[in-house]
């Protein structure tokens, strides 16, 4: 996941600017209490990783009732692979 992320997740047209996290802190990020490991979702390709999307579990308050729900983070999808139309799948993967 790290090196996905590294390589590929939200950077600007020149490639200049990529966020770049910490192991530790996707570690925490990824498996607060009570998370769900079914909402980690990944493709795997000749044993890479090549895309991901990411849920973890939350409680959201609306209107003075505490609602469960997922908040979804991480969607990526590898550079040499956006034009197969990955993200869409991955998003109703992690949702179904």
């Amino acid at each position: 996941m790290y090196v996905l992320l590294t390589e590929n997740y939200v950077e600007d047209d020149d490639s200049s600017f990529r966020f770049d996290y910490s192991r530790e802190f996707l570690k925490w990020a990824l498996t607060p209490p009570n998370y769900v490991k079914n909402w980690l979702v990944g493709v795997r390709w000749k044993g890479k990783l090549h895309a991901s999307i990411t849920g973890i579990p939350t409680h959201t308050v609306v209107e003075k009732d505490k609602i469960k729900m997922a908040e979804i983070n991480f969607l990526c999808v590898h550079k040499d692979i956006r034009d197969r139309r990955l993200a869409p799948v991955l998003i109703k993967e992690v949702t179904r």
